[in-house]
C-alpha cells in the first residue's frame, strides 16, 4: 500500500468516527432541557400560581449556604392555568452540562386555601424533585426524579 491510500483510509475512518459520535450525542430537540411531568391523579383541580427561583441563602443554625441556581424553561404551563383531574402538566426545566437549574412550582388546590409546592432541580448528573402539601390534610403529593404527582 502506498501512503496516499493509507492516509485516505485513516481519514475515512476518522470522519466516520466523528459522524457516529455526533449522532450519538445529538439527542432529541429538547436535549437542552429535562422534562418533569406532573400527573393529577386526584379528584381536585390544581391552579398554577407560578414558578419561582429557590431561596438564595439557606441557613441551618449559624451555617448558611448559597443555594441560588438559575431558573429557565424551554416550555411550561402558563400562570393561572388549571390542571384538572387526570391531566398532566409538562415542565421543561433548562439543562446545561456543568450547571444546576432549579425552580419551585406552586399550585393552589381549587376550592380551598391549600397549596402544593414542588421543587425541581436538574444538574449534570441528576434530576431531583420534592413536594409538600400545606396543610398536609388537603391531599398527598409525590416526587422523585422527573415524576411528580398529586392525589
Amino acid at each position: 500500500m502506498t501512503h496516499p491510500k493509507v492516509r485516505a483510509r485513516a481519514l475515512a475512518i476518522m470522519l466516520s468516527c466523528v459522524a457516529m459520535a455526533a449522532l450519538l450525542f445529538a439527542g432529541s430537540a429538547n436535549a437542552a432541557s429535562r422534562g418533569y411531568r406532573l400527573h393529577n391523579k386526584g379528584d381536585q383541580t390544581l391552579k398554577l400560581i407560578g414558578a419561582s427561583r429557590l431561596p438564595t441563602v439557606l441557613c441551618n443554625g449559624f451555617i448558611c449556604v448559597n443555594t441560588e441556581h438559575p431558573m429557565d424553561f424551554e416550555g411550561r404551563p402558563g400562570d393561572d392555568s388549571l390542571l384538572k383531574p387526570g391531566a398532566t402538566d409538562a415542565w421543561e426545566l433548562k439543562y446545561k452540562f456543568g450547571d444546576t437549574y432549579a425552580a419551585e412550582l406552586k399550585y393552589k388546590i381549587v376550592g380551598s386555601d391549600a397549596t402544593v409546592t414542588y421543587t425541581i432541580e436538574t444538574s449534570t448528573w441528576s434530576n431531583n424533585s420534592a413536594c409538600k402539601v400545606s396543610p398536609p390534610s388537603a391531599g398527598k403529593c409525590t416526587a422523585g426524579g422527573t415524576a411528580l404527582g398529586f392525589n
